[in-house]
This record gives C-alpha cells, sequence and structure tokens, in this order.
C-alpha cells in the first residue's frame, strides 16, 4: 500500500488525490489510481501487477505498524511515507526531530537492497532502524541480510490481531546462520533513543552485543547496547552478559570438537583404504 504518488513531478499524497484519475508510482512509475472505503485507509494501487515494485508489495499489516509507530512516537513529530527525492526513496516511518528512517520490513529482502537503503539515507545524515517481522524472521535460519540487519541493530516485533504486541531485542547465539539460542524478548520503548557514547568496551563480551556497539551510533533501552552500557555499571547486568558468554563457549568448541572428529575419521578411513590398495 503506498501513501503518496507522483502527479506530473510532483508527489501527491493519497488524502489530496482524485478518484478515477491516473497517477504514477513514485518507484517504478507505473499508472496507480486511488483507493478507498469505511474499513480501509486511502492509498494509491497498481493498475497491472507490478511485483518487483517494493511499495506495490506493502501489506496492509505494514500500513497498520506504520499508523502504530507515528502514533507512539508523535503524530506532530513524525511523518508516514516521507519521500527523499534526491535518493529516490520513500521512508516507512521518518522521525525528523531524531534524525531516524523507520523501515520495516515484513517479507523477505536481498542483502543488496537494506544495504543500498543504509548507504543512501546515510548519505542523508539520518540514521536507519528496521524493525523485522518475527513471523517471517527470528527463525533458525538466517538469511544474510537479517544477519546483517541485527548487526546493524535491528529490531524484531510482533503482530497479531491488527495491532503491535511488542518491538524487541534479544541476545542469541548464531553459528554457520543458524540461531542455536536465543534468549527471551528484551522489550524497547522506540520513544526514547539515545546516541552510543564513546566508551572502552571489555572484549569479553558475547559476540552479539560486541558486534553491535562496533557498527551502531543509536540506541534504545533495553537493546543488547544498552545492556553492554549497563553492565559497566550494574552487576546484574555483567552477569547476565557473563551467561551469555559462557553459552556461547559452550556451543563453539561442540563445532570444534564435530570437526576434529570428521577429518579424524576420515583419516583412518584414507588409512584403511591405502592398506588395502597396497598390502605390506
Amino acid at each position: 500500500m503506498a501513501l503518496y504518488a507522483l502527479d506530473g513531478d510532483k508527489f501527491l499524497y493519497a488524502l489530496d488525490a482524485k478518484p478515477r484519475e491516473l497517477y504514477q508510482c513514485v518507484e517504478c512509475l507505473c499508472p496507480v489510481k486511488l483507493k478507498q472505503g469505511r474499513q480501509r485507509n486511502p492509498h494509491f494501487y497498481h493498475i497491472k501487477k507490478s511485483p518487483r515494485c517494493r511499495l506495490y508489495g506493502k501489506s496492509e499489516t505494514h500500513l497498520l505498524l506504520q499508523l502504530q509507530l507515528q502514533k507512539l512516537l508523535s503524530c506532530e513529530e513524525t511523518e508516514m511515507e516521507r519521500p527523499f527525492p534526491s535518493i529516490r526513496r520513500i521512508a516507512d516511518v521518518f522521525w525528523e526531530k531524531e534524525k531516524i528512517v523507520f523501515e520495516i520490513q515484513c517479507s523477505s529482502i536481498s542483502l543488496e537492497e537494506v544495504s543500498a537503503r543504509v548507504l543512501d539515507y546515510g548519505k542523508l545524515g539520518y540514521t536507519v532502524v528496521w524493525l523485522m517481522d518475527d513471523r517471517i524472521f527470528n527463525q533458525r535460519f538466517i538469511r544474510p541480510a537479517e544477519a546483517f540487519l541485527r548487526e546493524q541493530g535491528g529490531l524484531f516485533f510482533t503482530f497479531e490481531k491488527r495491532q503491535i504486541v511488542h518491538i524487541y531485542d534479544q541476545f542469541e547465539v548464531i553459528v554457520d546462520r543458524k540461531r542455536l539460542r536465543k534468549s527471551s524478548s528484551l522489550l524497547i520503548d522506540l520513544s526514547k533513543p539515545y546516541r552510543n557514547p564513546t566508551l572502552s568496551w571489555s572484549k569479553d563480551l558475547p559476540h552479539c552485543v560486541g558486534k553491535r556497539l562496533d557498527t551502531v551510533s543509536l540506541y534504545f533501552a533495553s537493546d543488547l547496547v544498552y545492556q553492554g552500557i549497563q553492565a559497566m555499571k550494574e552487576p546484574s547486568f555483567a552477569l547476565r552478559l557473563e551467561h551469555w558468554k559462557k553459552l556461547e563457549e559452550a556451543t563453539f568448541p561442540k563445532k570444534v570438537s564435530f570437526l576434529r572428529e570428521f577429518f579424524h575419521l576420515l583419516h583412518c578411513g584414507l588409512n584403511l583404504l591405502l592398506e588395502k590398495t597396497h598390502p605390506k
């Protein structure tokens, strides 16, 4: 569902559009029309299928989450579907005061696309905060785009019965793009962003925390960066990080042992084959 379209060379908001008039999609430039109803928010739809267009694929879930985010963060300070013509992007939700672009991801996406969006918005001085639907993401197998987004501070959300249940972060142990362990949800309040202070971090951190501290400049209360900062002040937070560091250490040696066992058996098999081929 798209809330903006092109009327000539100008961006047009759905509430200002006329029924039955033809407009252009701001992304793929295909013809679109206005759609509205008693139980539907006004939006533009493609007259013909355009599966490669990102805006065409937006679901009602996506739009409902945008509306709830705007309500959570204050309608006066945020803007839905904010167009940025210089980079040909439209932000799902833009928080100008904090220079944050919220991108909602309810479907699979390529690593190239997420990297491009982060780079494009970064050129304008904005930080991208990714919110991933846990019906698609946060599963056992992790695709490259999700791995990248997690390092960039990407969060998950649970969506049920037409509303956000909660937005959350988590501790996790990942090996070879497999999520082997994850903690209970660390609930996030997006209305309270913080900038990452310059501190001397301990090297003895769980990988999921250490990697995040190396890459992000923005964090929220209760997320993994917050956990790392608080661990320097509060014993209870430090114990939690130690716990996940131990779980991580307990997981990786098993992988090493498996490889050692594999190569040992391979070596024994080759020796046996050589003995049969060249008997003494």
